[in-house]
C-alpha cells in the first residue's frame, strides 16, 4: 500500500500544479509566495570564475547567495581562515540578491575532532560566535550560513547550543541564521552521520534550513542516484514533520558521479552532455526519476553515470511546492547551464 501511495505521488508531482492542488490544500497560497532559490558560491582554486559567471547570467534566478570562504582553523580555537570574494559580494548586491558569509569545516584534516573542540570548550566556542559576527557585520554580509559537517554526535547539545547563542548575537543586528544539515529520514542521536542534527530544536532557532537533499549515493559507494524521488520524498516528510516548512530549503544537485573500476569521479551538470554525444544516449529509471548512463571507455572499462537533467529538476521543483516548503538550495552555482535556469524560471517563476 505504501509503495502504491508514493507511485501515486510521484506520477501527481510530475503533472505538477495537480499534485500540489490534491494533496496540499495550501499549495495555491504557497505557491504565489517568492521562493527562496540560493546558491553556494565557491571559489576551488585561484581564478576560478564558474560561481561569479553563474550569478552574472542574467537568467540566473539567484535572491541569496551563500559564500563559501571561512573555514574553521584546524587547531579548533574558534579562529576562521579564509577570505571574502569582495567581487562576488558586491555582484550579489547588485542583483538585489541576500549574501551569506558560510562557515564551514571541510579542510584537510580531521574535521571531526576539529568540530568537537571548537563546539565543546566555551571558550573556543564563544570565539568562533564572535568571529562570525565580526565578518558579517564588517563586511556587508544579510546573515551566515553555518555549514558543519560530520558533527559527532556526542556534540548534538553543543552544536544546539552554539546556534542558540549566535542566533542572540545575530538578532539584534537583524542578521540571519541559515544552516546548511545532512538529509535524513529518522532520528537517531547515536548515528555518527546525522546523529548531532537535532532538526526539531534547529528548526525553532534557524532563520533558514538548506536540507542537502543529495548524496543519496556518493562517489565513495556504490554507484545509484544522486537524489531519488522516494528517497528526497521521504526525507522532506521528515522535515515538515519537524521543521516549519516555510524554513525549508530543499538541497539540489548540480552534479552527478561517474563510478568504474578505474576510479569514480564527480560530473558537473554542464558537462553531461558531452558524455551523452560521445557515448549516449542516456536511459530514465522510472522509479528514480533520474537519468543515468551506462558506457564502456576506451580502454573497454564499464562506467555507470547517475546525474540530474531538466526532466528530474522539474519533477524536484514541482515537489517543492507541493510541499509548500521556503525554496531550494543549489549545490553549486557554476556546475549547470542554460537549461537548468530555464527549468526554475518555468517552474517557480
Amino acid at each position: 500500500m505504501e509503495h502504491a501511495r508514493r507511485a501515486l505521488i510521484a506520477v501527481l508531482v510530475f503533472a505538477g500544479l495537480l499534485a500540489g492542488l490534491f494533496f496540499y490544500p495550501a499549495y495555491a497560497s504557497a505557491a504565489s509566495k517568492k521562493m527562496t532559490v540560493l546558491g553556494y558560491y565557491a571559489e576551488d582554486y585561484p581564478g576560478d570564475k564558474l560561481s561569479f559567471n553563474s550569478l552574472s547570467n542574467k537568467q540566473a534566478l539567484v535572491n541569496s547567495v551563500a559564500f563559501f570562504s571561512y573555514l574553521v582553523n584546524k587547531d579548533g580555537d574558534g579562529d576562521l581562515t579564509g577570505s571574502v570574494p569582495k567581487d562576488g559580494v558586491k555582484l550579489a548586491a547588485d542583483r538585489n540578491a541576500k549574501s551569506l558569509l558560510l562557515v564551514h569545516n571541510v579542510g584537510e584534516y580531521n574535521s571531526r575532532d576539529v568540530i568537537h573542540k571548537v563546539l565543546s570548550v566555551e571558550k573556543n566556542r564563544r570565539n568562533l560566535e564572535r568571529n562570525i559576527v565580526s565578518l558579517v557585520k564588517g563586511n556587508g554580509f544579510k546573515g551566515v550560513n553555518i555549514d558543519f559537517e560530520g558533527v559527532p554526535a556526542r556534540d548534538r547539545s553543543n552544536y544546539n547550543k552554539f546556534l542558540s547563542e549566535l542566533s542572540q548575537m545575530l538578532k539584534p543586528g537583524g542578521y540571519l541564521l541559515t544552516v546548511s544539515i545532512p538529509a535524513k529520514t529518522t532520528d537517531n542521536p547515536s548515528n555518527e552521520w546525522y546523529g548531532a542534527y537535532d532538526y526539531r530544536t534547529i528548526g525553532k532557532t534557524a532563520d533558514l534550513v538548506a536540507v542537502m537533499t543529495y548524496e543519496e549515493h556518493w562517489s565513495g559507494g556504490s554507484p545509484g542516484p544522486i537524489a531519488s524521488l522516494p528517497w528526497v520524498q521521504r526525507v522532506l516528510d521528515y522535515t515538515v514533520r519537524n521543521i516549519p516548512k516555510e524554513k525549508v530549503l530543499m538541497g539540489i544537485p548540480a552534479y552527478g558521479y561517474d563510478w568504474s573500476a578505474v576510479g569514480n569521479k564527480s560530473v558537473r551538470w554542464y558537462k553531461t552532455g558531452e558524455l551523452i554525444s560521445k557515448y549516449g544516449p542516456a536511459k530514465w529509471n522510472d522509479w528514480a526519476s533520474s537519468p543515468y548512463l551506462i558506457y564502456y571507455d576506451d580502454k573497454g572499462k564499464k562506467h555507470e553515470v547517475w546525474f540530474e537533467n531538466k526532466y528530474s529538476l522539474g519533477i524536484k521543483l514541482n515537489l517543492a511546492k507541493s510541499y509548500g516548503i521556503g525554496g531550494i538550495a543549489i549545490w553549486r552555482l557554476g556546475f549547470e547551464d542554460a537549461s537548468f535556469w530555464e527549468t526554475v524560471r518555468a517552474e517557480l517563476s
